[in-house]
């Protein structure tokens, strides 16, 4: 199963995420959706079902990078891949690139 996730490397997706937080401060980027676009990813072009986890209060800045992490749903725990997503902010209104490493 852990060549399954790490297979997944060729997964390249982009995506528009909308920010949470005022004008007067930093804006903040929704990582909850990057982890859900990953996980719907992750089962359309692998079939694999993830559960993925991103770091929260993440800047909303073009070309800011950060990982998120999918692990593997089925089996045991102690069995499960996991998997390290690069993701770069594509611009200021919050549209990403991710793609497995």
């Amino acid at each position: 199963m852990a060549g399954a996730l790490v297979a997944g490397a060729l997964l390249t997706a982009s995506l528009a995420v909308t920010a949470c937080g005022g004008s007067e401060s930093p804006t903040i980027l929704n990582t909850e959706k990057v982890e859900r676009a990953i996980e719907t990813a992750s089962l359309a072009q692998r079939n694999e079902h993830v559960r993925v986890s991103c770091p929260s209060g993440v800047h909303q800045k073009k070309g800011l990078k950060f990982s998120c992490t999918a692990t593997d749903t089925r089996g045991p725990v102690a069995d499960r891949a996991s998997t390290r997503f690069a993701v770069v902010e594509m611009d200021d209104a919050g549209r990403v690139r991710f793609d497995a490493r």
